[in-house]
């Protein structure tokens, strides 16, 4: 039996989605993750190199169209972590 062997996000994706999301406010690791794993359907997400190719394609095409329609700071602000006071 072939077992069909999962691609990994690539570097570059990384690199893009991170930037781009820190470029749009989600400064802190556990909102750029809040984010991403929300976008891409998988809660408890612990890092974003556990990402597939096909997630992290999801997930830049996501952000891409919300950035195009003008919700992105809507969504940032969507996922932005609660601040205990």
């Amino acid at each position: 039996m072939n077992a069909t062997a999962v691609e990994m996000a690539s570097r570059g994706q990384l690199t893009v989605l991170n930037i781009g999301l820190v470029e749009h406010g989600a400064k802190e690791r556990e909102h750029r993750l809040a984010l991403v794993a929300g976008i891409v359907g998988r809660p408890g997400l612990e890092s974003t190199k556990d990402l597939t190719r096909d997630e992290a394609t999801k997930a830049l095409r996501y952000l891409d169209l919300a950035e195009e329609v003008g919700e992105m700071q809507k969504l940032i602000d969507q996922y932005r972590p609660a601040v205990a006071s």
